[in-house]
């Protein structure tokens, strides 16, 4: 079982690989087979297709991303010190996030209808990134840290607040000090808003 569940990893880490050097279209299933090491048959193994290597890729991406994470929240932190350490993990990781996006967008030609399962995707990545985010708004609730706001729309604008922070920054490499006014800045405006 192990073995499979390598296979399977070693196919998704060269998909990624290939996907993010070639973009979706000019990347092949016989390709992704060779980085991975396995026969092009073993591929269909695990997978339906390329469009299913595709998605499960982000799906895992994303599952990775979500429970590091999770685990960077902690209970008897407070809603400061929680969101402080999430947006230093965004900062982070915003050129990989920022691949994520561009591998994702690669897939869609201009024109071209947007099938159900790249909305599905769309949504799971919506899903997975709220998850923690609901946890850590119901802890600081229960705490009285914060007032009692509609959960869906304050994590709409987090959510928003971390997508336009990628847009800005787009592929650039932050400096240490540039992260740290950035999240200071992002944190005081989750806090507090923008007035006075």
């Amino acid at each position: 079982m192990a073995e499979k569940a390598n296979k399977r990893d070693l196919i998704l880490a060269a998909a990624r690989e290939i996907f993010g050097e070639k973009g979706y279209h000019n990347t092949t299933s016989e390709e992704i087979a060779k980085r991975a090491g396995v026969g092009k048959g073993t591929i269909y193994q695990y997978f339906e297709s390329k469009q299913d290597i595709f998605l499960q890729m982000h799906i895992q991406y994303l599952q990775q991303y979500s429970e590091s994470v999770s685990a960077l929240i902690q209970t008897d932190s407070t809603f400061e010190e929680n969101m402080r350490r999430i947006i230093r993990f965004h900062l982070d990781n915003l050129q990989d996030l920022m691949q994520f996006g561009v591998q994702f967008m690669s897939k869609m030609k201009p024109g071209e209808e947007h099938c159900a399962e790249d909305y599905a995707m769309m949504e799971e990545v919506r899903h997975q990134l709220g998850i923690e985010q609901y946890q850590i708004l119901d802890i600081a609730k229960q705490r009285g840290e914060i007032r009692d706001v509609d959960a869906e729309l304050a994590i709409s604008c987090m959510s928003g607040m971390f997508v336009g922070i990628a847009h800005m920054v787009g592929m650039r490499k932050l400096t240490d000090e540039e992260k740290i006014q950035m999240q200071e800045s992002l944190l005081a405006m989750v806090l507090h808003g923008l007035a006075k």
